[in-house]
């Protein structure tokens, strides 16, 4: 069964302890939960999980008391589930990946990771597309890697990014991310990760590249993304601008209207009462006395009693 749990502006937050969420041996929801736009998406094997969910649609709600949907419908054995890798697989990639992490920069260097002879010599196919493949490679640089700073994902064919988008949860302490020399095509997998507070990024060599017309429109995009970025393919940017909502500032108190006599004052007032009743419930017909007969729009100066008469 496919669910989907939907709520609008920011993402959910998963939270997995080591038992699985539906209770059932085997569950696919650890391997197959991820993010889409605003909602998260998962399987579950068993029909009466999915009746279960399906009950609590729009009976469950978030932190902010709005309700949330949940959608099932049947689906195949999803491929993230089929192609998971096995225990013996897991335990050579961890060892692969242990060789390209640089302690001293907490960096990780998975340039070409399909490539690698110790994963090629054991006929381990490490395609970083299929969800599976990045799952397991996230898994393992949560376990062993808590502190990466750096992760290099170039030149490893990536033209979606939907198992990336894990990395908000799994590697939240990512500072530089390359995925220079991909076949990305859309901002829009760009933001399947908003929410990492990335410094540095690597895109060139992707064709959405050249999808813009201009190198101000190409950081601009990028940085509705990633505000806190610093630096776009090698490039100094210029500092983000930001609001520091916790300084203390001081509100201008309001002030009344200031009407220089009161029989000014009642003649304004009168004039105001008179005026909204009319244009509000009554026939508008009746102001346009108030206009003269070419004007094209209404003009508010500041009256002074020692102004002469026009």
């Amino acid at each position: 069964m496919h669910t989907t749990v939907w709520r609008n502006r920011k993402p959910l937050e998963r939270e997995m302890g080591e038992n699985t969420q539906d209770g059932t041996p085997g569950s696919w929801f650890r391997v197959t939960f991820h993010f889409m736009q605003n909602g998260a998406r998962f399987f579950v094997q068993e029909a009466s999980t999915a009746s279960a969910l399906m009950d609590v649609s729009y009976k469950i709600r978030d932190e902010e008391s709005r309700k949330i949907p949940v959608f099932v419908s049947p689906s195949a054995v999803p491929y993230s589930v089929r192609d998971k890798l096995k225990p013996e697989e897991m335990e050579q990639l961890k060892l692969t990946l242990s060789k390209r992490f640089d302690v001293s920069q907490q960096a990780l260097d998975l340039q070409r990771l399909r490539l690698d002879p110790d994963l090629v010599g054991y006929d381990i196919d490490i395609f970083l597309n299929r969800r599976s493949c990045m799952a397991a490679t996230l898994q393992v640089i949560e376990k062993y890697f808590p502190e990466l700073l750096s992760l290099n994902l170039s030149s490893n064919k990536l033209y979606q990014l939907d198992g990336l988008s894990d990395i908000i949860q799994m590697a939240p302490t990512v500072k530089i991310l390359n995925l220079s020399k991909n076949e990305l095509t859309s901002v829009w997998e760009l933001s399947k990760m908003q929410g990492l507070k990335l410094e540095e990024l690597w895109l060139q060599g992707n064709p959405l590249c050249d999808t813009f017309p201009d190198q101000s429109t190409y950081v601009r995009a990028i940085r509705e993304c990633f505000p806190k970025l610093l630096r776009l393919d090698g490039q100094e940017l210029p500092s983000p601008v930001t609001v520091d909502v916790d300084t203390p500032y001081i509100v201008k108190l309001c002030k009344g209207s200031y009407f220089g006599s009161d029989e000014l004052k009642s003649l304004v007032l009168q004039f105001l009462k008179q005026y909204y009743l009319i244009h509000d419930y009554g026939d508008r017909q009746v102001l346009a006395g108030a206009y003269h007969e070419e004007a094209c729009f209404s003009l508010m100066i500041p009256f002074h009693p020692e102004d002469p008469a026009p």
